[in-house]
């Protein structure tokens, strides 16, 4: 377990889970995603097994978008059997585990997850579309909607490596309704618009 507290688990999309893990400088995100063929938990860090005593027998995998947010990767895999799922570009950072599989840009994970290469905060760092409920784009460091990433600027920032964010603009071609980041609270409707408007804001200079 770790020594930070997690807020209860809540359902924010269908299928779609999402928990908190409050730290000193910014939130912790974490999701959990069912489907037909098990569970798949993203940048998942650790919470009382309670917390998801209905599906902990059928967690299959472990995603991470970053070696930073190999997080509970370890615990998940021990506790519940996952397989777990780093970039290849990452693999050798990792501290607390061996992942089982690698993948890159275009890869099509568990859930038919599209992996999306971005770079910038790690040479492996890839953002993952879901294509359910009509696009879900996970993304764990590039983006963010706390302070930290954002600098007061609206609901959407981009991470201070990824400034200005025009590589981040790849992202706008792809099909997406919502945006969950790794930090702070998910855009469920409208995303790609908030994206679009925060780099058309960057590029002017705001």
């Amino acid at each position: 377990m770790t020594g930070y507290t997690a807020l209860p688990l809540r359902l924010i999309l269908p299928g779609l889970y999402q928990w908190t893990v409050a730290w000193p400088r910014y939130p912790l995100e974490s999701y959990l995603i069912e489907t037909d063929d098990g569970c798949i938990a993203i940048d998942p860090q650790d919470a009382h097994p309670n917390m998801f005593e209905n599906s902990r027998s059928n967690v299959r995998h472990v995603i991470l978008t970053n070696h930073y947010h190999e997080r509970a990767a370890a615990i998940w895999k021990h506790r519940y059997g996952a397989t777990v799922w780093v970039p290849k570009a990452d693999m050798d950072d990792l501290e607390t585990i061996t992942a089982d599989e690698a993948y890159s840009k275009s890869s099509i994970l568990p859930g038919g997850i599209q992996a999306v290469h971005l770079g910038g905060i790690t040479e492996g760092e890839h953002a993952l579309l879901w294509p359910e409920n009509r696009g879900v784009l996970f993304v764990g460091d590039a983006l963010g909607t706390t302070s930290y990433w954002t600098h007061g600027e609206g609901e959407l920032g981009a991470h201070p490596k990824f400034r200005p964010p025009t590589r981040l603009a790849k992202l706008l071609q792809l099909d997406f309704t919502s945006l969950v980041v790794g930090h702070g609270e998910p855009i469920l409707d409208q995303a790609k618009n908030a994206l679009a408007k925060y780099l058309e804001l960057m590029a002017h200079g705001a």
